[in-house]
């Protein structure tokens, strides 16, 4: 991490008076869940590349998760009885998404770019090829966004870039234990006076180590054996707590 930060700097110094010349790392590549992982912290750190004052300069950070797709259900009432409604499916919904900015969104650009680029998680579109109303579609995207704050899995911080020393700047991204396992894009976007004038793009990778990872394995790519020793093992284990239980 020092080599990184050291070599940042080393941009920083030697980029033109006035560049915008974007650089930037994070503090690890990588996030291993292991049986004892509950949740992590990952810093960001760049350099905006310019010896001139910062002022009308603004970063957006956007860290995308891997897209799931999520079928919701809705409650209605028919003949006194509360019973689900028809099925609606999202393909796109991703598991994890985080925007920080060293400001508010508004404050830094308008709301057609922000809505153009889909940063903020108001402005993510979610598709969905089930025929739906909509308002309703509307509706059910707003509860999935809720949901996914509410759950720590969808965060925003309006004040969470900051600049400790000239064209340098940093943040700190939190991942719950929750976190779902694949690649994530982070993307680092630099504006000027309200327009991007340059962007940086990197993958971040969240896998399960250890015993976890050979478990997830199995499951998904001997999903038959796995339910198989699955059942097993409850019965198996059934039978033991009956003999436990008789014997006291």
């Amino acid at each position: 991490m020092i080599a990184r930060l050291a070599f940042l700097l080393f941009l920083s110094a030697t980029a033109p008076v006035g560049a915008a010349n974007l650089a930037t790392d994070l503090s690890d590549d990588e996030i291993a869940i292991t049986s004892s992982f509950a949740g992590t912290n990952l810093l960001l750190f760049g350099s905006m590349g310019d010896s001139e004052p910062r002022e009308g300069l603004d970063v957006i950070v956007v860290v995308h998760g891997p897209e799931q797709p999520m079928t919701i259900y809705r409650k209605q009432r028919v003949a006194g009885i509360w019973v689900n409604s028809k099925p609606v499916r999202f393909d796109n919904v991703p598991g994890y998404y985080a925007v920080v900015s060293n400001r508010p969104l508004e404050e830094i650009t308008t709301p057609q770019s922000l809505r153009r680029e889909n940063i903020g998680p108001e402005n993510l579109v979610l598709i969905s090829t089930d025929e739906a109303e909509l308002e309703e579609i509307r509706e059910l995207t707003g509860a999935i966004i809720q949901n996914r704050t509410d759950e720590g899995l969808y965060i925003t911080g309006s004040d969470a870039v900051t600049f400790p020393a000239g064209s340098l700047f940093r943040s700190n991204i939190e991942f719950p234990a929750s976190v779902p396992v694949g690649d994530y894009r982070v993307i680092v976007r630099l504006f000027r006076d309200g327009e991007e004038v340059d962007r940086s793009t990197k993958v971040l990778t969240v896998g399960k180590r250890g015993l976890e990872q050979w478990i997830y394995s199995f499951a998904h790519e001997q999903s038959l054996a796995y339910g198989l020793v699955a059942v097993i093992l409850a019965v198996f284990f059934g039978w033991f707590a009956s003999v436990v239980f008789r014997q006291r």
